[in-house]
């Protein structure tokens, strides 16, 4: 598999997904009562936006292996919370919808969030080959 079709596969999910986040923001959204439930709206950008954080930073742990994985998880939250600022501002466009700077801010927690289970996840798999790598008599 040539290196251009192996990171086209790595940013294919992030890529995918970050095109049903602008599809659902282009649309109104019809009157669900969520305004009754405390920080609702802010829960699913979190939710939204840590599951796109998650993707980017897989995305960018496969392009770029040998970088360290603070970098990498910087750059994650970079490319998520810059899609969401461009979220919102395209949202305050889209007629019914509005942008808000709380929603940036939960969108900034959950890239935070969902890049850090992502190198929380490559630092045990780590690990773990690590740990087989050893000799079963060995001490760590």
């Amino acid at each position: 598999m040539s290196a251009r079709s192996q990171i086209a596969r790595a940013w294919a999910p992030a890529v995918a997904y970050m095109a049903v986040i602008w599809i659902a923001s282009s649309m109104q959204l019809p009157d669900l009562g969520v305004e009754h439930v405390p920080l609702a709206d802010k829960g699913v950008h979190f939710l939204e936006y840590g599951a796109l954080g998650l993707l980017v930073a897989h995305a960018a742990m496969r392009t770029w292996p040998a970088h360290a994985w603070l970098r990498t998880a910087a750059l994650a939250v970079l490319v998520t919370v810059a899609w969401g600022v461009l979220d919102e501002l395209h949202q305050s466009f889209v007629p019914g919808r509005s942008a808000e700077a709380m929603d940036i801010v939960a969108d900034f927690l959950g890239a935070v969030a969902g890049a850090g289970a992502r190198v929380a996840l490559h630092l045990v798999a780590r690990r773990v080959r690590t740990s087989r790598v050893r000799s079963p008599g060995s001490r760590a």
